[in-house]
């Protein structure tokens, strides 16, 4: 029994193992949403390269982190994150897509891991360092070979291990299944790693690389140059016809690649308590305040009306909130405070007791299961002299164990007074869930002012009279104005504010939704001028319409238009201007100057890494021609951001620092490591992939 309480303990490290062959590239810790997609006619999410991702694999794949991440949370005391699951199930898609296109690139070069490989990491001489960490004994820092063969000796072989109950064997089973997976992630995460470090070594760098980088980081110039502002020519004077901005269009089209996008717009009401809501909670806690105050029975009235239940505990007064320090600080033992509002809830406080005890109380504990008989040999061992650090690999003992009085809702009230009374010889007593234990106070804190306090406090929520009136209301407007436009246009003289969101199929929220899934699902299989139904997501009511449906491709061009017109208009008058200045026949900067109508200026320092120049703004052409022109020379003229320039470079700057080749090469290598890290976003960009998986959420 008590190995099967250590295969229990063992369910967060499975949790965290699970995850390692998720690499830099590779994102995988998700919950599922609880649709079930075998209602939908369709049996794939996506296909990548051919390769079909079906439905009830992705599902699966979904349930079981789902399960894993539910565990994690529940084990650390929390609840999953709202707004979570569209998150997961997005991200598991991604996951699953990575893993195809990496599976493809390891078969193309031919990188395995062998079994022996593997059994090697699971158990041979290299164990995983994630495993390691797993069974490292706590007291020692030593990785624990014999706890982690004991644990597979278990879960492989529950029967020869004692264990034969139907509900012992379930769990082990799913531990074993967990650790199957996790041999299998981890023989993908060294497949992945090979294969990432195999791609590193392809792109070091050369002395030449060195080199060129050195110069392009260190070198500098000083130019002297003059500037006609495209300013000079009048707009109306540079004519712009449809034809040109469609081959401009042509040109840029391809920087401006677009997903499948559905431009909404919504309404997202909040769901608050009304003035009513509040006077209702005001009146009750004001009826409830003189009997509060004055009963014997302060533990029946908490009980029966709080939102948070009588706490029969002494906490430590330093640690109490600032509200309660307070009162606690002056009050005598039975008074009580008004009616305090603050943060949408009415509050009470009545002093109940006070005394001065250790905050702390530090407990050795040997742990045991409901019914394990062993419990009285070992306690008889221990209160003979034994020497708990002895006790058997197969015995639960978790020493330092700090335990405070308000812990009891997670200990057991019994557990907790049994420690606070206890004396300094070992004892027996049981925690919650029947978990019994043998117990050694072995330190306690110094004592400190404590007090017991009785807290009745009731927050004010929405109705169920507000909550449809909200609903009703909403319901009747979007009944009214049934159509987009109307839907959007009217929404100001209703009341309503409507928000605008262009939303992608792989979205998980809109702005000001967190959990925007739902409507995102429904926009992308709804048609332009849909109205959506009323969602109810994270205490608001949402209603959405599709304003805009944009097909996959490129943003369109009047989308564009401009930028388009203004890009355009300045490569003309850079044409102008150019010509003017070829008839002008100038090959002195001072000629140049004459020629623009402008006086020469000067610019120091200019370098490539610094593309803002000095009285010029950002002008990274200029910057790069500046560094390639011999001193003395003059430029032809630069189309630049701003107007048409001429440059001389009138002095280059020494180098700061010398050439270190060596640094250089290690500097160049950085840079090209970070590039790998991109690599599977460019399979991504070059592979074949269909997403349906917005069809089913």
């Amino acid at each position: 029994m008590a190995t099967l309480e250590k295969i229990r303990s063992k369910a967060a490290m499975l949790v965290v193992v699970i995850g390692i062959a998720l690499l830099a590239f590779i994102i995988g810790d998700f919950l599922n949403s609880g649709q079930s997609f075998f209602m939908m006619n369709q049996n794939k999410v996506a296909t990548v390269n051919g390769t079909t991702i079906g439905v009830e694999e992705y599902q699966a794949r979904v349930s079981a982190r789902t399960e894993q991440m539910q565990a994690m949370y529940q084990q650390n005391g929390m609840s999953v994150p709202e707004g979570m699951s569209a998150t997961i199930q997005m991200d598991v898609y991604d996951q699953m897509v990575s893993e195809l296109l990496m599976s493809e690139e390891l078969d193309a070069v031919g990188i395995t891991v062998s079994d022996a490989e593997l059994q090697d990491m699971l158990t041979g001489n290299n164990i995983h360092p994630e495993i390691a960490r797993s069974f490292t004994n706590p007291e020692t820092g030593v990785f624990d070979r014999q706890a982690l063969d004991n644990y597979l000796s278990v879960i492989f072989n529950p029967e020869e291990n004692g264990y034969t109950e139907p509900a012992q064997l379930e769990q082990i089973a799913m531990q074993r299944q967990a650790w199957l997976d996790m041999e299998k992630q981890i023989r993908q995460t060294r497949a992945y790693e090979k294969f990432m470090n195999l791609l590193s070594a392809a792109m070091a760098p050369n002395k030449v690389d060195a080199e060129v980088g050195f110069a392009a980081q260190t070198k500098s110039v000083d130019v002297a140059y003059v500037m006609q502002p495209y300013s000079t020519i009048a707009d109306s004077t540079v004519e712009v016809s449809k034809s040109d901005l469609q081959a401009e269009y042509n040109n840029v089209k391809a920087r401006y690649e677009i997903p499948e996008t559905r431009t909404i717009r919504y309404i997202a009401v909040d769901v608050v308590p009304s003035a009513d809501d509040y006077a209702k909670v005001e009146e009750k806690v004001n009826m409830l305040q003189e009997q509060f105050a004055t009963t014997d029975d302060v533990a029946s009235i908490v009980d029966n009306n709080s939102d948070v239940p009588y706490e029969d505990a002494f906490v430590t007064v330093s640690t109490m909130p600032a509200a309660m320090k307070n009162f606690v600080e002056g009050a005598k033992v039975g008074e009580s405070t008004p009616v305090n509002f603050a943060d949408d809830a009415y509050t009470m406080y009545r002093l109940m007791a006070t005394k001065t005890a250790p905050d702390t109380v530090t407990v050795n504990l040997v742990n045991f299961a409901m019914g394990d008989t062993r419990i009285d040999s070992v306690y008889n061992v221990l209160t003979s002299g034994g020497n708990i650090d002895a006790l058997g690999a197969d015995v639960n003992v978790m020493k330092e164990f700090a335990v405070t009085e308000d812990m009891y809702a997670g200990l057991g009230r019994s557990f907790v007074a049994d420690v606070f009374a206890a004396g300094d010889n070992y004892f027996k007593t049981e925690s919650l869930g029947g978990t019994q234990h043998i117990v050694k106070v072995v330190k306690r804190s110094a004592p400190v002012a404590k007090a017991k306090v009785a807290t009745l406090t009731i927050g004010v929520s929405p109705s169920v009279d507000t909550e449809t009136n909200l609903y009703n209301t909403l319901s009747s407007y979007v009944a009214k104005y049934n159509n987009a436009q109307q839907f959007a246009d009217s929404a100001y003289v209703a009341g309503y504010t409507v928000m605008p969101a262009d939303c992608q199929a792989s979205q998980v929220t809109i702005p000001g939704v967190k959990d925007g899934r739902q409507i995102i699902h429904w926009a992308f299989n709804a048609k332009k001028g849909d109205i959506s139904e009323i969602f109810e997501i994270g205490g608001r009511y949402v209603v959405a319409a599709v304003e805009k449906i944009v097909k996959e491709g490129y943003r369109p061009m009047e989308d564009l238009e401009t930028m388009l017109t203004s890009s355009v208009r300045r490569d003309k008058k850079a044409a102008i201007i150019a010509e003017q200045l070829a008839a002008a026949n100038a090959t002195t900067i001072e000629a140049y100057a004459t020629a623009m109508n402008a006086s020469v200026d000067t610019a120091k320092y200019v370098s490539l890494m610094s593309p803002s120049i000095q009285g010029m703004g950002y002008e990274p052409v200029v910057a790069g021609a500046a560094t390639a022109l011999e001193v003395g020379k003059v430029s032809a003229p630069i189309t630049g951001n701003r107007g048409v320039y001429v440059l001389q470079v009138v002095n280059e700057n020494p180098v700061a620092r010398p050439y270190d080749e060596a640094s250089e090469m290690v500097r160049l290598q950085q840079q090209y490591t970070s590039a790998t890290n991109q690599f599977l976003e460019v399979l991504k960009d070059k592979a074949d992939i269909e997403n349906t998986l917005v069809r089913f959420f």
